[in-house]
């Protein structure tokens, strides 16, 4: 037995010497020069917005980045203003009102689809926009919200969190929070689902460990979209998918510049910002999404592992040939109406037993 060890250890040495012996470098590995193009295996909708859609500019991403707050007020004007003017587009296609209202002092909009499912009319879906917590302010918060209250036809409260630009970490955190607990008081927690994408999906997994904290109950249910769970450079995609991932690029420079102002004074360690840090016992079944060229694949998978080894229920997707949220911007594209019909159906078998 033990010279069939032997000799096992030898060829598996003898097929990977090769590799071994081109990279002295034991800490980090050299990426492959070689073009990466447009994936096939998508639907022909989803390739035709993938060749429309210009790949990032890395470069271009560590330069002129706003310093000042005169600075990022305009950064963000010049992105807000068009995001409220889609948000308003896309409720009218999907046939939804919005009502702004306040709850615990946190500015919210109620989305109301056309129809809403019987068994769903006493239940709400509480969503948690993206922007890299810094965009995406009034109207604009409303946009996934439109989607899957119109997809599920389930009544939806958008959270108009505050953002990075007026009150770093846990500002946005402890807004969620209000509005949670303001919730309970008309609501069981296993009435409401609650989720989003990117910083969405990250302040969804931070609410949650904070909810858990303060012995309060949870969501029946997460939705958690491709986040950004780790505020430090690590996980292979940050690497491996730069400039692949059409949306975000690189975590280096403007994503970056964006996490600081969020952080504060915070640790980038700090779990209340990288709540990869934080404990995912007692967590409510999770989906999570992501995509084969998304720069934050490896922060959805770490997080898929945790929970996992936390023995909750929780259900990875990974579409081939997807940058950042892929799914929400390429709405409409059979990937995106496959992944949010499952997410309706992921949603309704937690609120509906």
């Amino acid at each position: 037995m033990k010279s069939r060890n032997l000799f096992l250890t030898f060829i598996a040495t003898s097929f990977l010497s090769t590799g071994v012996m081109a990279n002295t470098d034991k800490d980090a590995l050299p990426l492959s020069a070689q073009p990466v193009p447009l994936t096939t295996a998508v639907s022909p909708e989803f390739y035709e917005f993938s060749k429309n859609f210009p790949a990032a500019n890395v470069e271009a991403l560590q330069k002129n980045l706003p310093k000042t707050e005169s600075e990022w007020r305009a950064f963000v004007d010049a992105r807000d203003t068009p995001a409220i003017e889609r948000a308003e587009s896309l409720a009218k296609t999907l046939g939804v009102t919005i009502e702004k209202d306040s709850i615990g002092g946190v500015d919210v909009y109620w989305v109301t689809p056309k129809a809403i499912t019987p068994e769903l009319k006493d239940k709400l879906y509480v969503a948690v926009q993206g922007g890299a917590y810094m965009l995406n302010s009034g109207l604009a918060s409303t946009s996934e919200a439109s989607i899957i209250a119109s997809k599920m036809q389930i009544p939806a409260l958008a959270i108009d969190y505050t953002k990075s630009i007026d009150a770093p970490a846990p500002a946005s955190r402890n807004d969620i929070v209000k509005v949670w607990n303001a919730l309970l008081k008309t609501r069981s927690a296993d009435s409401m689902v609650m989720g989003g994408t990117s910083a969405g999906g990250a302040l969804t997994l931070a609410v949650t460990q904070e909810l858990n904290k303060q012995a309060l109950p949870v969501p029946s249910a997460l939705y958690v979209g491709t986040p950004g769970v780790d505020m430090t450079m690590t996980g292979d995609s940050r690497y491996v998918n730069e400039g692949l991932d059409h949306i975000l690029g690189s975590w280096r420079g403007m994503s970056s510049a964006l996490v600081n102002v969020y952080v504060g004074e915070l640790e980038l360690t700090d779990p209340i910002v990288s709540p990869i840090n934080g404990s995912f016992e007692n967590f409510p079944p999770t989906y999570l999404i992501t995509g084969t060229r998304d720069l934050l694949l490896s922060d959805t998978v770490r997080v898929h592992r945790e929970l996992k080894r936390a023995g909750v229920d929780a259900e990875l997707n990974v579409y081939e040939g997807q940058s950042h949220a892929d799914y929400a911007v390429a709405f409409g594209t059979p990937e995106s109406e496959e992944h949010y019909q499952a997410l309706s159906n992921f949603f309704y078998g937690n609120l509906v037993k």
